[in-house]
């Protein structure tokens, strides 16, 4: 009788760049859409905020950035918005620190 490989699953992420996916790619376009609108309200307000094509373009794109980079993975494995949720959640916990109330700290 011959022995042979047992085929594993394979899971295979789905990525337009190296590290962009669809979730950071929803990212992505959540802050596109907030750059959007914060453009759509300076342009509501007289000579359009007073800012040039620069300013305006920083603030399409910041937001969009800081919804990518939310959403990227980093070195740990984890993104950004992972770290953030799971400090929350530690924050929420309730800690306990013992004390030895019979032991000299001097």
């Amino acid at each position: 009788m011959s022995r042979y490989l047992i085929p594993r699953r394979i899971t295979q992420r789905w990525e337009i760049l190296p590290g962009w996916g669809w979730r950071e790619l929803g990212a992505a376009g959540v802050g596109l859409g907030i750059g959007v609108v914060l453009l759509l309200l300076s342009l509501l307000l007289p000579s359009g905020g007073g800012w040039g094509i620069a300013g305006r373009t920083l603030l399409l794109l910041l937001p969009a950035g800081g919804g990518a980079g939310l959403a990227m993975p980093m070195a740990t494995g984890g993104s950004m918005l992972d770290m953030l949720q799971g400090a929350r959640a530690y924050g929420r916990t309730r800690h306990f620190y013992p004390y030895d109330f019979g032991r000299d700290d001097a």
